[in-house]
């Protein structure tokens, strides 16, 4: 299924890709953009099912607090909450179920571009696959593993990003010790702006949202794990995957940041009256 998924956003990458006169870069930028939109609808739903959630925040942890004793109590009294205020706790998983195919076909597009973004015969990739590696006959595993030396190789796609920079290296191999796989150290910058841009993101959720204590807990630990993810991934694997993150994570922050000012104005506005009325206090 991931394949399958694979193939169809390849095509969207490879239209784009045909429109933007062949620019993998910026390719790459816009099918992030168009996945961000895409997207947009079910993750403004989310942020309604949240201010409906806090809204009723009170109540969810008057219960919490009442039942902490009797866990069974407690979770029926909590789906009878929920469920008289039309509120599904699960709601807002929703987005990050349907992104998580896509990030998973994102490492099939970038590992194997000629198969999924300029849809090179698989006979033509695994003669391409003979020559580069000198040998009469090639192994599956071979094939796969060969085709984003052989797209940046044979000109194919053009994996060239700055100077000495291209977009299949992989910033793990900045410290290789063989000069001939060894990559610029400046390549280090995509993991770590993935990862501060991710802290920044999910801090800027944790200002709109309310929550519980074991919520908050939880929350806490996301917050560091899920960046730490996206820096960890951008470091071990080619920095085309790695932009894809990090343009990801810059978007995410700008999205934030509307949907905070737009759904959560009227919170922060409370917020503000209480601090000055405890100050004239």
């Amino acid at each position: 299924m991931i394949e399958a998924i694979a193939s169809f956003l390849g095509m969207i990458i490879r239209l784009i890709y045909n429109l933007v006169n062949q620019n993998y870069l910026v390719s790459i930028l816009l099918f992030t953009l168009v996945t961000k939109l895409v997207l947009l609808p079910l993750t403004l739903g989310q942020y309604k099912s949240l201010k409906r959630t806090q809204e009723i925040m009170p109540k969810d942890q008057k219960i919490r607090d009442k039942y902490k004793n009797d866990k069974e109590k407690m979770a029926e009294e909590l789906t009878k909450l929920y469920s008289e205020n039309k509120i599904n706790p699960l709601g807002g998983c929703l987005p990050l179920l349907i992104q998580f195919p896509i990030i998973i076909a994102m490492f099939f597009i970038v590992r194997q571009p000629l198969t999924y973004i300029t849809q090179t015969p698989n006979d033509q990739i695994v003669e391409y696959t003979k020559q580069y590696l000198n040998k009469e006959e090639v192994t599956e595993a071979e094939v796969q593993a060969s085709e984003l030396a052989l797209a940046q190789k044979e000109g194919i796609i053009d994996m060239h990003l700055v100077r000495n920079i291209n977009l299949s290296d992989v910033p793990s191999n900045a410290f290789n010790k063989d000069p001939e796989q060894r990559v610029s150290k400046w390549t280090l910058l995509v993991p770590i702006l993935s990862f501060v841009f991710g802290i920044i993101q999910s801090k800027l959720q944790q200002k709109s949202t309310q929550m519980s204590d074991e919520q908050k807990e939880m929350q806490k630990s996301m917050n560091i794990m899920m960046p730490l993810l996206s820096a960890f991934i951008a470091y071990t694997w080619p920095i085309t995957l790695g932009i894809y993150y990090l343009f990801s994570n810059l978007l995410g922050v700008i999205q934030q940041e509307i949907i905070n000012r737009v759904f959560f104005k009227e919170k922060k506005e409370k917020e503000v009256i209480l601090t000055l009325d405890k100050g004239g206090k």
